[in-house]
């Protein structure tokens, strides 16, 4: 019953929100748009996806062993097929299906991988945090005394300060972590009173992996190499937008796609398959309250942009998981029950 609860909540959600998206659409001229968009662009697009896939790849080798990272295909085989599955499911599974894959394939334990991919996610977020907080107050004073707009960017604005504040405390957080880790470990040891017996070991050895990969620091190649895999990264992930726009004959400034991307990420946090309607819904919000796209254009976008976003990892993903056989509960159940 609950298992049907839970499908039936999605499937409601879902079809909300891509009611929402194409209430007001004449899905004609959406398809006419979308028929005359430029090819050329559209796969410069699906290969920057695929860069940003592989720099991912690069990027999570260096974090799990700066001196001995594990093997390159074992860990683009577990990233991709871990993205694969969080363009399908409604819920983030790349961050448990990616641990996961890899303690099956090499000698890391789940839980270390799992450290590994949370310093990942503070990366990402610290990242995406500070292009919204820089589009934010770049285009504060243009945005501010256009009446058209100021009304809604005040919920920017508002966005921009909680980001600042939300970024502020990452810092803190690291830096209690470097300079205080005795004190934090001891916190985090009272607060795994709360978890079951059987996962406590597991709960202080995720913290201890964590609080290690922040050695990588003290690393300075090391180091300069996760910063520029994340900053390639990101500049492929926020880039995807603008060839969306320029296949449609539609461009954008360039910070553009950076309003575009954090306000999409929100939209993906809504649980529906692969960020269906959510993320399209977010997108059309801030190009037709924005930059003036007509409702038809702004879907046409939105699709582009997701097709864009997913297909080449959707596609590789699913090659290489039926490629080595695998079934549901090898994704979902690593070799250690515990962890």
């Amino acid at each position: 019953m609950k298992r049907i609860l839970q499908i039936t909540a999605i499937a409601a959600i879902t079809v909300l929100f891509l009611w929402l998206f194409l209430r007001n659409a004449n899905l004609h001229d959406v398809g006419q748009i979308l028929r005359h968009a430029q090819l050329g662009w559209v796969c410069v697009g699906l290969a920057i996806n695929f860069t940003a896939l592989l720099l991912r790849t690069l990027r999570w080798q260096t974090v799990l062993g700066p001196d001995d990272p594990p093997p390159f295909y074992p860990t683009f085989f577990a990233n991709t097929v871990g993205y694969m599955l969080s363009t399908i499911l409604p819920i983030r599974a790349a961050d448990v299906a990616r641990p996961a894959l890899l303690a099956r394939r090499t000698s890391h334990r789940f839980s270390g991988a799992l450290g590994a991919v949370l310093i990942e996610r503070v990366l990402d977020l610290a990242t995406i945090l500070l292009l919204f907080v820089y589009f934010a107050f770049r285009r504060w004073n243009e945005f501010s005394h256009n009446p058209e707009i100021a009304p809604w960017f005040y919920i920017v604005r508002a966005g921009a300060v909680a980001s600042l504040v939300l970024l502020v405390g990452l810092v803190v957080l690291i830096v209690a972590i470097r300079f205080f880790g005795a004190s934090v470990r001891r916190l985090h040891e009272r607060l795994g009173r709360f978890v079951p017996v059987r996962f406590r070991e597991s709960w202080m050895h995720f913290f201890d992996t964590f609080a290690s990969s922040l050695d990588v620091a003290r690393n300075r190649p090391a180091f300069a190499k996760i910063v520029l895999c994340t900053m390639g990264v990101w500049a492929c992930l926020t880039s995807q937008f603008l060839f969306a726009t320029l296949a449609v004959h539609r461009p954008l400034p360039v910070d553009s796609s950076f309003f575009v991307t954090g306000v999409t990420t929100v939209g993906l946090a809504i649980p529906t398959p692969g960020g269906i309607g959510g993320f399209h819904k977010a997108c059309q919000l801030v190009l037709t309250r924005f930059y003036g796209f007509s409702v038809d254009s702004s879907v046409a976008v939105a699709v582009l942009f997701h097709i864009i976003g997913t297909l080449p990892v959707l596609l590789t993903g699913l090659v290489l998981f039926a490629g080595q056989g695998l079934r549901w509960k090898d994704v979902t159940h690593p070799d250690s029950t515990p962890e």
